[in-house]
């Protein structure tokens, strides 16, 4: 290997090519090595729904950044269609197949991270494996559910989290008839069911057919599927997504002793390394600490993905930076309605043990005055006995993102309800009210400590 220190990425998705980046911009001496299985890095699977609808029209649209751009202007060698298929540990040796040629060669490493992403599950339900069953997690899934969408009528979703609800909104922009499936008995099961209500109205309203409480216990046909059997009812349809969620692709990991932590991914501490030296992890592959309840969780979102693979380059550069941990932010939009939530639920707080309390308030958005002037949900999450904010769950047809990123800022902060309501928080009648929501609910929910 000579003097040249070699740093191998396995996984060329968001956290992958954020380490490799700034592994290589930290140390530009460094010979950084990725390899992708697939045929695209650095791409957004969040956009796909939007690409399905026909909003992007071109699927490479999704990729951020080109192949040649990491190789020539960042002076990364990224090897796609490349699958690392062993690592040995102890003499630091990665093992790759090349899916193209099929030939098998092996790489050495003085540092290696574990950027495998997640999967999309699948539950071993009859029949989940016909054709026309389709999961939207890798750009070229999305290129092949929509090339199906065009001949479809009437297709089901099954799940109801974010990905389940963009999508029935992308079709129905398609006019197509849209079943969704969720076992539990509401929408977006990270919501109270307050909050939750409110999205499945406006499902309804836009003619998404909701099925809650309902358990796809079959898929029927020949080849391809033509029914869905659930524990009430079956139903003809001509193609079906599967979203009921993802799950930490660790099978790598385990196989040659990484630790996984409670949640099932990848442990690792705030150098986002493993238990085993020089081994570094990141991504929807990797747990994180939730800084609201101090425990691990895994939230395998974007935003964190990016932010662990660029910890995880820098110290593989020899740096000394740290992840501290999410407090679980996300948003996602439902037709006119945008939903935003971070920090915990009620249910969660409670369960977590916390003495938690929560007021439900609708509040304008801007001043009353103001041309478009709407009123927002908010139910603020926070606990009796210290005061501090817990989280929030918001629901509006604009400004969503404004309070929750706010409340997020306050989470990471560890704020009480009394920091809270004094925020200087902008104000001009077309963006808000003087009364901002958040400093409103931050005042009601402490007649109730």
């Amino acid at each position: 290997m000579g003097d040249m220190t070699r740093v191998v990425v396995v996984g060329g998705s968001a956290a992958g090519m954020a380490a490799a980046a700034k592994a290589k911009r930290v140390d530009p001496s460094l010979d950084v090595i990725v390899f992708e299985k697939g045929g695209y890095v650095s791409y957004a699977p969040c956009g796909i729904p939007y690409y399905i609808s026909g909003l992007v029209r071109d699927i490479d649209e999704l990729v951020y950044y080109k192949l040649n751009y990491f190789i020539e202007k960042r002076g990364l060698d990224v090897r796609i269609h490349h699958l690392v298929t062993d690592i040995d540990p102890d003499n630091k040796v990665v093992y790759v197949k090349d899916l193209k040629n099929g030939n098998e060669y092996s790489v050495s490493y003085d540092k290696l991270m574990l950027a495998t992403g997640g999967v999309p599950i699948k539950p071993p339900i009859d029949g989940v494996d016909l054709d026309g069953i389709h999961t939207l997690r890798l750009l070229e899934d999305g290129y092949s559910f929509r090339a199906r969408v065009n001949k479809a009528k009437t297709v089901a979703i099954v799940g109801a989290g974010y990905i389940g609800i963009e999508v029935a909104e992308a079709l129905r922009s398609l006019n197509k008839r849209v079943l969704v499936f969720e076992m539990l008995d509401q929408v977006m099961p990270s919501l109270d069911k307050e909050a939750a209500k409110l999205v499945e109205e406006e499902l309804v309203r836009n003619s998404v057919e909701l099925h809650l409480g309902e358990k796809v216990v079959a898929f029927e046909g020949g080849e391809e599927v033509k029914k869905i059997v659930t524990t009430k009812d079956s139903y003809p349809v001509d193609l079906v997504l599967m979203a009921v969620g993802v799950k930490p692709n660790v099978d790598l990991a385990r196989r040659i002793g990484v630790e996984l932590g409670e949640t099932g991914a990848i442990k690792v501490n705030e150098m986002m390394e493993t238990n085993i030296m020089d081994i570094y992890a990141g991504g929807d592959n990797t747990e994180a600490i939730n800084l609201v309840t101090g425990k691990p969780t895994y939230i395998p979102l974007a935003p964190a993905a990016n932010k662990m693979g660029r910890v995880a380059g820098e110290n593989m550069a020899g740096g000394e930076a740290r992840f501290p941990g999410v407090v679980g932010t996300s948003i996602v939009k439902a037709f006119d309605l945008e939903i935003g939530k971070t920090g915990l639920s009620l249910r969660e707080a409670l369960e977590y043990g916390f003495d938690a309390v929560a007021v439900d308030i609708w509040h304008g958005v801007k001043s009353h005055y103001y041309p478009g002037f709407s009123k927002m949900y908010l139910r603020l999450v926070a606990d009796r006995d210290t005061h501090r904010v817990l989280g929030i769950q918001a629901v509006g047809r604009e400004g969503v993102l404004a309070r929750v990123n706010t409340v997020a800022t306050a989470l990471m902060a560890g704020m009480r309800t009394e920091e809270l309501k004094m925020l200087d928080l902008a104000y001009a009648p077309p963006f808000a009210p003087v009364w901002d929501p958040i400093i409103v609910a931050a005042n009601v929910v402490e007649r109730y400590y």
